[in-house]
């Protein structure tokens, strides 16, 4: 019971937080519409998976697409790596640091 509890908490704050990047994800690109000069600057960053289960990993995938800016276009479960392509890469360790959050969190749900 107490586990089932415990997961139940931890999907609420990880849906919590995933529905305001989400937000501030979609709010940065109409700002970016919106203005008239582009603020974008593409390129692909690789992540390691720390994620166990594909259940996790399919769930880190998804995620990270439906996120505005970013879409994974590679998952090499052999090497552990997911090559990710971000619309607004202005610092590398700041975006990866981000999907490593999300991956944290998945863990927690997943294992």
């Amino acid at each position: 019971m107490l586990k089932l509890l415990k997961k139940t908490y931890y999907v609420l704050i990880f849906l919590g937080f995933y529905l305001y990047k989400l937000v501030e994800a979609n709010l940065f690109m109409a700002w970016d519409i919106l203005t008239p000069k582009m603020l974008d600057q593409p390129g692909f960053i690789d992540v390691e998976i720390n994620l166990e289960s594909e259940t996790g990993i399919l769930m880190l995938s998804n995620l990270v697409s439906m996120t505005p800016g970013t879409l994974v276009v590679d998952a090499n479960l052999g090497k552990k790596l997911l090559k990710v392509h971000v619309l607004y890469l202005r610092n590398e360790a700041k975006e990866r640091a981000e999907i490593m959050r999300f991956q944290k969190m998945i863990k927690r749900i997943t294992d």
